[in-house]
């Protein structure tokens, strides 16, 4: 049996924090469901778009994680790349979107602590 590689106690509070990023996304995501299939209607993309769409994100963002928690270098960089790509797209939905005041709070609740991480 492989023995559980160690991690100095700044990476695994990095990778726990980066988890709780994805908690908090999926929280925000069942809050905004509505306004977001509405979105997705009007798109015509339509509910399992949607569906896939959040599922696909939410995984991906998972595979890093875990990936940066085995101590992979290239997640780490590749996460913060699209961490730093990612940010003008969700401020600039922030400000012309019909997303409530919690999800906003929540999402920038959720940058601050990546930026911790």
């Amino acid at each position: 049996m492989k023995e559980k590689q160690n991690r100095p106690d700044k990476v695994s509070i990095a990778v726990t924090l980066l988890w709780i990023v994805i908690a908090v996304g999926v929280i925000s995501s069942i809050f905004n469901f509505s306004s977001s299939l509405e979105m997705a209607n009007a798109s015509g993309l339509g509910l399992g778009w949607l569906i896939f769409t959040l599922y696909f994100t939410f995984l991906f963002l998972a595979f890093f994680i875990w990936k940066i928690g085995q101590g992979k270098n290239w997640a780490r960089i590749t996460y913060l790349v699209l961490f730093i790509i990612g940010v003008p797209f969700t401020i600039y939905s922030y400000l012309t979107s019909a997303v409530n005041i919690f999800s906003i709070i929540l999402g920038i609740a959720g940058m601050i602590v990546q930026i911790v991480a």
